[in-house]
């Protein structure tokens, strides 16, 4: 707030404007800061801090400017007139957050403990001249409101108030009435704007009243409301929601011009909406009522559920809040009716996608993948160890193809022996080879020779062949004649 205070004072010097100065027709002092009816936030109440900017052309240069300050409950200074400057050569002096100490200050002829909001007036005095500027003290950020409830005349006791912003619908704070009816409840205020709120007081049996308040910028006291209500025969009121194990009290939400009360609530889809809900009569727990709630899908389908009694005079109505791509608001309206009394109230209910169902689904696929990772890690362990007992293998073979390459070294040496070997053996062999065939080309020499006698010989031999194969036949005729005799010879001995 101080901080704002400075750049209207900075403005005023600037652009040479100021608001509504007080100036007496028969001086020339003018007063640009503090202005009248100007707030002061008590930021801290030991200290009174105040921006002053005074002009005053025909006074003397060094001029002292005095401030005397007097408030509520005979607040004045310990002695009158506290000097705080001299005026410059422009005739002006500026004071930025000018701290004025409770030490300074009296009130009723006691010393001052601290400052407290109200009306100050502060007179500011330059060379014989002054002019009383009128500001408001108050607490930083604050109204205070003191709401009375009453029926057929009487202060109701138990009601519960509530306070809502009327820009935002944002609730503010809740009490309850005390035996005299009475509740009061401190909410934020911003002093330099105006400021709607609207006040609501309900209680089971009795009609939801509201009222819209606005406090103006210039409030500082509290703000007194009342409110009437009437007893009502059969009443329905929500106590609570419930959904997915997440209790939300139940407000009345300030919706003025409303056939019928309403209240607001939050969900997830796909879940099940619990709103608890007291049935009375007179003030009174029943049961034997009927209580419906019916709704419209964002599709448009309607829907119907019938609340359940737990006892107690309480009922549970439990709606399923269909899944959809996107939030949605579903309006449940509830009618209870016992014997002759209806009644009826509706349920705004801001849905929002399940989150936490979708934090469990990606829990429950982290956890897959986890086991996916498991598998995946204990495969690569496997083939960890498949690539160590290949590496074995590898060297193994290594050390055999180094055998082998030994083993083909000494061959090749063997080989190389053999092949000298062999090419001396082949080399001696061709030398008796040719030898041979020198051999051979004389014996062909000599078989040419013994052919040709034998060709003498073989005509020789045809003359004699005739008598040859003669003299043959008669020994072989004789051979076996004397074979006979032979045997003959011994049948008769036997």
């Amino acid at each position: 707030m101080v901080k704002y205070m400075n750049l209207i004072v900075l403005g005023i010097l600037m652009f040479g404007l100021f608001v509504t100065p007080s100036v007496d027709s028969s001086t020339a002092l003018t007063v640009y800061s503090p202005f009248p009816g100007e707030h002061i936030a008590l930021i801290n109440p030991k200290e009174l801090i105040l921006n002053i900017s005074v002009y005053d052309p025909i006074a003397p240069e060094n001029s002292t400017v005095a401030v005397t300050i007097s408030g509520p409950y005979g607040i004045r200074p310990l002695s009158a007139g506290i000097p705080i400057g001299q005026l410059n050569a422009s005739h002006m002096f500026t004071a930025i957050n000018y701290v004025f100490p409770v030490t300074l200050f009296e009130a009723n002829g006691t010393q001052l403990s601290a400052f407290i909001p109200g009306q100050y007036n502060v007179t500011i005095s330059v060379a014989g001249s002054s002019e009383t500027i009128p500001i408001y003290v108050i607490s930083p950020n604050e109204i205070e409101f003191l709401v009375c409830v009453y029926s057929n005349g009487v202060p109701l006791a138990g009601a519960t108030v509530s306070i809502y912003n009327a820009t935002n619908g944002q609730l503010l704070l809740t009490n309850t009435t005390n035996s005299q009816g009475l509740a009061t409840l401190v909410v934020p205020y911003v002093y330099t704007m105006t400021n709607e709120y609207n006040i609501t007081a309900v209680k089971p049996g009795y009609q939801l009243v509201y009222k819209e308040v606005t406090v103006p910028a210039y409030r500082i006291t509290p703000v007194t409301v009342k409110l009437t209500t009437q007893p009502i025969t059969f009443v329905l009121t929500p106590v609570c929601f419930q959904d997915m194990g997440i209790v939300e009290p139940a407000q009345p939400a300030s919706i003025p011009g409303a056939p019928q009360p309403v209240y607001v609530a939050s969900a997830f889809m796909g879940t099940d909406l619990s709103i608890i809900i007291n049935a009375t009569v007179s003030g009174k727990p029943v049961q034997g009522a009927t209580i419906l709630g019916s709704y419209l899908t964002i599709n448009g389908k309607q829907f119907t559920s019938t609340a359940k009694y737990i006892g107690n005079g309480q009922y549970n109505l439990t709606i399923v809040l269909p899944n959809y791509t996107v939030p949605y608001t579903l309006e449940i309206y509830v009618t209870g009716k016992y014997q002759t009394n209806t009644y009826t109230f509706v349920t705004l209910v801001s849905v929002q996608p399940n989150y936490i169902a979708i934090i469990n689904n990606l829990q429950a696929e982290v956890e897959n993948l986890n086991n996916t990772v498991t598998m995946l890690y204990n495969e690569i362990s496997l083939l960890k160890n498949n690539i160590t007992y290949l590496k074995m293998m590898i060297s193994t073979l290594k050390e055999e193809i180094s055998n082998i390459n030994s083993t083909l070294m000494a061959l090749h040496g063997e080989l190389h022996k053999v092949n000298s070997t062999l090419t001396t053996k082949i080399d001696n062999l061709t030398n008796e080879l040719n030898s041979l065939s020198s051999k051979v080309s004389s014996l062909e020499t000599q078989v040419s020779s013994v052919s040709s006698e034998i060709s003498s010989d073989r005509s020789k031999i045809s003359g004699l062949t005739s008598l040859v194969y003669g003299g043959l036949i008669l020994g072989i005729i004789a051979l076996i004649i004397a074979i006979v005799a032979i045997v003959l010879v011994f049948r008769k001995v036997a």
